[in-house]
């Protein structure tokens, strides 16, 4: 193997409450061993930046596993392979992976999920956004869960985000009357202008609630549950007999203290006098089903009838910076960093 040298940025202490940037630190020169029998070396061309991230930060949570102190920020990421002792893969293969916050990553033969990317024209990076498990996440929420039809009112939070941007666009395909909730007027006007639903609501007016009420006079039938908090609250009010929630998020509650388990949208859902369907659900339910979403959503991009958009930042020390964002809104679509 070819000396190189890792960079990793590691938890260096449990964030309280908003997560800030000194929570993490970036390791530099972290040598990377011999490969064995069945191993291949990958250097990350983009990380994932992702807000399921956030509970794994805490000292402890009872929805996933904890990151311990010292060790490498989980998430996805895609890289190319630059050295291989796995007949399955070669050095330049394009290869999508869990391999988290670093430059270099070591594959072994334990690791369950690392495949080729498909073939396409379309950016690499698409894998870890509108084909990757944001869009499998809005693809599988409603598909499986919501169900769509012709008629029904399909209300989308975080609409501008990776996950809710997908939704509603599968929604619009289905034939629905899809309204998104977004934070800001620009936000809005994108969500509309370009991603092609038939109203937004900003859930920071000040008559977030009329406004809500205005674009959904006959009620809602589907709500694609990413946020919490109060705008679960508010649209709560407006959903009819025989309404689906799909649960993805909630987003708005993974910088508060407290059992997220007992507090959220599910539970909320499920303590109304009239329940809606609400089921919370993780994407890997469908890990089977994968190569079905990655096709339909890959072709429904390069006809044109999905959009996409991606908030960038570049350079492995911005990954924090990064990730401390997306909680307070300043991204449009998918949050990436892109490792030169």
């Amino acid at each position: 193997m070819t000396l190189r040298m890792n960079q990793t940025i590691v938890l260096v202490k449990h964030p309280q409450g908003a997560v800030q940037l000194d929570d993490f630190e970036l390791l530099r020169d972290v040598e990377i061993p011999e490969l064995k029998d069945g191993e291949v070396l990958v250097e990350n061309k983009w990380l994932s930046i992702d807000p399921y991230t956030r509970p794994r930060l805490d000292k402890e949570t009872p929805m996933v596993e904890p990151i311990p102190i010292g060790s490498v920020i989980q998430g996805e990421t895609i890289g190319v392979i630059v050295e291989s002792r796995n007949p399955q893969f070669t050095p330049g293969d394009w290869v999508f992976m869990l391999s988290g916050w670093q430059r270099y990553y070591i594959a072994t033969k334990q690791d369950m999920i690392l495949r080729k990317l498909s073939e396409t024209t379309l950016p690499k990076s698409i894998f870890l956004g509108p084909v990757g498990t944001a869009g499998r996440a809005a693809y599988f929420g409603m598909q499986r869960i919501a169900k769509p039809q012709s008629g029904d009112v399909v209300v989308v939070s975080a609409a501008a985000g990776a996950v809710g941007s997908v939704a509603g666009q599968i929604a619009k395909m289905a034939g629905a009357y899809v309204v998104g909730i977004a934070g800001g007027a620009t936000k809005c006007s994108y969500v509309v202008d370009e991603l092609g639903f038939d109203a937004c609501v900003d859930y920071k007016a000040a008559d977030f609630k009329k406004q809500l009420r205005r674009a959904c006079p006959e009620g809602i039938d589907v709500y694609f549950e990413n946020v919490g908090g109060r705008v679960s609250m508010f649209v709560a009010q407006l959903l009819n007999d025989g309404a689906r929630v799909p649960v993805c998020g909630n987003v708005s509650q993974y910088n508060q203290p407290g059992d997220m388990g007992a507090s959220g949208p599910e539970n909320f859902f499920a303590s109304l006098p009239s329940a809606p369907l609400a089921r919370f659900f993780l994407v890997t339910q469908w890990f089977k089903d994968y190569p079905e979403s990655d096709e339909w959503l890959l072709k429904a991009i390069e006809s044109g009838q999905i959009k996409y958009r991606e908030t960038v930042y570049t350079g492995l020390e911005q990954v924090p910076q990064a990730f401390t964002d997306l909680f307070v809104g300043r991204n449009f679509g998918k949050q990436l960093v892109k490792l030169e």
